[in-house]
């Protein structure tokens, strides 16, 4: 029965940001996957007031690959 718990456990939401050029937030996503294309990063939570604001540091939680450059 573990595996079956462990297969099927429910993945709790996480929190998106996607980044412009400058590096400043223009969207923020809360989802259980991680979204395609774009420059998206994991953030801790979303706050509305980062919408067109570079992102605090304290904000990222963590990066899965770096953010690419244009």
């Amino acid at each position: 029965m573990s595996l079956f718990k462990t297969l099927f456990r429910h993945r709790p939401p996480r929190h998106y940001a996607l980044l412009d050029d400058q590096n400043r937030c223009r969207m923020l996503l809360t989802a259980k996957e991680r979204p395609h294309g774009g420059r998206w990063v994991e953030i801790a939570e979303i706050r509305l007031g980062w919408i067109g604001k570079p992102l605090p540091g304290a904000g990222l939680q963590q990066r899965s690959d770096p953010i690419p450059q244009a």
